[in-house]
């Protein structure tokens, strides 16, 4: 069970092949940053100019849930690194990450990279020359817990995959803080 974000099963995810943006309900850069496909860090840097940081909240040796494993293509149970993250911009959260990445998978001179905690995957996978590919990537939106109690988020799943064979099944929910520096940041530079 993802610990940040409840049960795989009991959310609705729409494939983002399928999901229609404006239709159901989200801005132009909403439906951008809900479908990259290439690294989101570098994507939000390179788009809106927000510089993320990221902040470790937990990392732990976990097992697979079925929903899990069925998504990753591994057995139930199959003992993986489950990490999870605050990606922050000038001391706001702007998301919440949580990977889950199957331990036998993952390269052992990654590992202590992950263990530091201070890059998000996508950087780390990259960066090792691990040619990402995103894949079975949902768009939705989940509850979550905020300052004011529950409240609903955008939110994606996805997996990424390397030719390695490192795999990590990856759910980001996004602040409404996020989608608020976004509007002034384009709003800033609109006046420039």
């Amino acid at each position: 069970m993802a610990m940040f974000f409840g049960s795989i099963a009991e959310q609705n995810w729409i494939p983002a092949r399928q999901w229609h943006g404006k239709a159901d309900g989200a801005s132009a850069d909403e439906a951008m940053v809900l479908t990259v496909t290439s690294s989101l860090t570098r994507f939000i840097e390179r788009q809106y100019g927000i510089a993320l940081k990221v902040k470790l909240i937990e990392q732990f040796v976990d097992q697979l849930d079925g929903d899990e494993a069925r998504i990753l293509g591994c057995a139930a149970g199959t003992k993986a690194l489950r990490r999870q993250v605050s990606l922050v911009h000038r001391g706001g959260v702007m998301f919440d990450a949580e990977s889950v990445l199957p331990l036998a998978e993952i390269p052992t001179e990654m590992m202590q990279a992950l263990q530091e905690g201070r890059e998000p995957l996508g950087n780390l996978l990259q960066e090792r020359g691990l040619v990402l590919a995103r894949s079975d990537l949902s768009v939705g939106r989940i509850q979550c817990k905020g300052d004011a109690g529950t409240e609903e988020r955008w939110a994606r799943r996805s997996v990424l995959r390397s030719p390695s064979g490192a795999s990590a099944l990856v759910i980001e929910a996004f602040h409404p803080l996020f989608w608020r520096r976004i509007d002034s940041q384009k709003l800033r530079h609109s006046r420039v």
